[in-house]
């Protein structure tokens, strides 16, 4: 297990290092510099910023460059492409964008202590080991794990209050009850659907000590020092980055917080174009969910993440698993993973399966007692072999691991999009290509970069077919879920020559293309050195 932390370390500070900054990402480290400098939470209004300040200290030691602008109001979209601009113009934006990754790289690796925490608290050293191996071994982790953003902190701290809970419920002391509603106020300042977490935390005290045969208050003391501690938390972050927040707020929650659920209800109740698998729509989409797991996870951690469960089910019938075990494990792991995907199940933004990662991450501590199998040497042979693979998949994802997609779906431009796929991560590799090139360009990434920052570049969308020659390029987002992918419909029907990164094709055109749309999935790759139309 200490080996797979160094080595994804290792490999997640190379892609750290490689990739260039995605959509979001700028967003994340101009507000959190906001919030630190400026004591401004309003700019971005997905609360709260625990997490976005803790990602942006290491920034500040490399000296960004932070624009003027009106504080203490939204307008992150207008400032965060100023802020991505003063960073291309000053060279600063390679240096910025490393910086953020450090402490999300940290996270991602607590996140495997957490989960071998949780699984050997209930299973024994082996699950925990497991349990650990199968966050850090999946291309999926590793393409997420090393970017800025809010979905890896979620996870993160959901798995602190799973292990908390499993604590208390394993000793019922007060110590453990301390530490669990430190967990939940943590899960709360992570992201305003951490109030879910919460939630299931109260419910399964408020039950187990109904179970213990407690009435009256002592029944829902336990319960209200959880949600009171909650409370304390949640407040002392905004305190503490602007002390003038207690003065516009209500009593019950930080004004900057109540707007973030706001938000969250506005925002993430519009529609979004979907792609998946071919299949392109608007809105909701229930089967993107688990179909995007099987996109992106590799086989082999996939297969464990479905015999695992079963082999749980199978050990507490032979009672080599107890059952208060097993109701442990479904109060403080089973449950809070159900509720958090049964959340996202009727979502209209189907914009990645990174919202999955807090119930993939405790789905992963479920499947963990595959490890008590490796008592019997050829279970145990075999489940080192599947876990090799793994992380042979790993390894060979490099650099490119935003862009995975498990085999036999690939490429994976022509099966998923957004940030199952192209986030705008291969930005740098652009820029090289296009020197000498003068190529057509549509890129999708942070907002702030123009095709002036791309040498040569000349605008593609908008402009007639018939009067394009020579090179193109197009990231996938553009090609298939973007709101203006229609504007290249036509270039769908077209095969690329060559892919950047995975994530934006190249074309070459030696004859001008119709304006004839093309299918919803972008052609293969060409079997030649220029684009042709390909007929079906």
């Amino acid at each position: 297990m200490l080996v797979a932390i160094a080595g994804f370390l290792l490999v997640g500070g190379v892609e750290a290092w490689h990739d260039s900054a995605t959509f979001d990402e700028p967003v994340y480290v101009s507000s959190g510099a906001l919030a630190v400098l400026h004591h401004d939470l309003a700019d971005n209004p997905e609360h709260p910023p625990l997490f976005k300040v803790l990602a942006v200290l290491p920034v500040l030691v490399v000296s960004p460059v932070v624009p003027p602008g009106n504080w203490s109001v939204n307008n992150e979209h207008q400032y965060s492409a100023r802020f991505v601009a003063a960073q291309l113009k000053a060279g600063t934006m390679h240096r910025v964008t490393f910086a953020a990754r450090l402490v999300p790289l940290l996270e991602c690796v607590l996140l495997a202590l957490a989960l071998y925490a949780v699984a050997s608290s209930l299973f024994g050293f082996w699950p925990g080991v497991v349990a650990a191996l199968l966050w850090l071994l999946d291309p999926l982790v590793l393409g997420l794990g090393h970017l800025d953003g809010v979905d890896l902190p979620f996870a993160l701290t959901t798995a602190l209050v799973s292990w908390a809970l499993v604590r208390w419920l394993q000793r019922r002391d007060q110590r453990s009850l301390l530490w669990l509603g430190a967990a939940c106020g943590t899960v709360a300042s992570a992201q305003v659907t951490g109030l879910l977490v919460v939630a299931v935390a109260f419910g399964v005290v408020v039950a187990a000590q109904a179970r213990a045969g407690r009435r009256g208050w002592v029944r829902w003391r336990p319960a209200v020092l959880v949600a009171s501690m909650t409370w304390l938390i949640v407040w002392a972050v905004y305190v503490v980055l602007d002390p003038s927040v207690v003065v516009h707020s209500w009593f019950l929650l930080p004004h900057p917080y109540v707007e973030g659920v706001k938000y969250l209800a506005s925002n993430d109740t519009g529609s979004s174009p979907g792609f998946l698998l071919g299949q392109r729509w608007l809105g909701a989409n229930v089967w993107f969910w688990p179909a995007s797991l099987i996109v992106k996870l590799s086989t082999p951690v996939l297969v464990l993440l479905v015999a695992g469960p079963l082999v749980l089910i199978a050990s507490v019938r032979s009672g080599h698993v107890s059952r208060a075990t097993s109701r442990h494990t479904v109060a403080a792991v089973v449950l809070p993973a159900l509720v958090l995907f049964a959340f996202e199940l009727p979502g209209p933004r189907t914009l990645g399966v990174r919202y999955l990662l807090p119930s993939l991450a405790l789905w992963i501590i479920v499947a963990s007692p595959i490890a008590l199998l490796a008592g019997r040497r050829l279970m145990a042979i075999a489940l080192g072999v599947v876990l090799a693979a793994a992380a042979v998949v790993t390894a060979l994802s490099v650099p490119d691991s935003i862009a995975y997609t498990a085999p036999p779906l690939t490429p994976g431009y022509r099966v998923a999009t957004d940030s199952n796929v192209d986030w705008g991560q291969d930005f740098s590799l652009l820029v090289q290509w296009s020197h000498g090139r003068h190529p057509r360009v549509a890129y999708f990434g942070p907002r702030g970069i123009t095709n002036a920052d791309i040498p040569g570049a000349r605008r593609l969308i908008g402009v007639a077919p018939p009067s394009i020659t020579g090179w193109v390029a197009a990231s996938a987002t553009d090609l298939t879920s973007a709101l203006r992918n229609d504007a290249l419909s036509w270039l769908r029907g077209y095969c690329p020559v060559a892919t950047l990164g995975g994530s934006i094709l190249l074309y070459h055109f030696t004859e001008p293309p119709t304006r004839a749309p093309g299918p919803s999935t972008p052609a293969p790759l060409c079997p030649g050195g220029d684009s042709h139309r390909v007929t079906r």
